[in-house]
């Protein structure tokens, strides 16, 4: 089956957080408090996960306060160029009260966040390369913050 046409299955877990993957990468997407969002990221994400996942962090803008997204991109590999783009383009609308603090391992996807904030015009991609750094910031963000368990996503 080519790339484009696997299904993507998306399901909310008896956790609350929503799951959505297909046979190329996944993303568990968790709403930690009012404005607090933590994503945790695998393999490679097409076009096809924006949409679920913007939805998650929609909800959380439309309550007019600030957002912060913690995402766990340690075991992600690549983005595709669609889905950088529609999230360059939310975050260029929401860029006033948004923010992602990001954990990369990956050079594709600190390249992809680096061109996210190029294009949104501002920096709401702060990005991470220990996981010490990124937990640190987190928890300046959101003093109860915990990573989630990196085998859960």
């Amino acid at each position: 089956m080519p790339a484009g046409k696997q299904p993507l299955d998306t399901k909310t877990l008896t956790d609350g957080s929503i799951l959505v993957q297909d046979a190329r990468g996944s993303a568990r997407l968790i709403c930690v408090a009012p404005g607090v969002l933590s994503y945790v990221c695998k393999g490679f994400l097409s076009t096809r996960f924006y949409e679920p996942m913007v939805a998650v962090a929609q909800r959380e803008t439309d309550r007019g306060g600030p957002v912060v997204m913690f995402v766990d991109g340690w075991e992600l590999q690549a983005v595709d160029t669609g889905f950088r783009e529609a999230w360059t383009i939310w975050f260029r609308r929401h860029r006033q009260l948004f923010q992602m603090r990001l954990l990369v391992r990956s050079k594709l996807v600190e390249m992809a966040a680096s061109l996210a904030n190029l294009f949104a015009g501002s920096s709401v991609v702060e990005t991470f390369s220990s996981y010490d750094d990124w937990e640190r910031a987190c928890i300046k963000d959101y003093p109860s913050f915990r990573r989630p368990d990196k085998a859960t996503a």
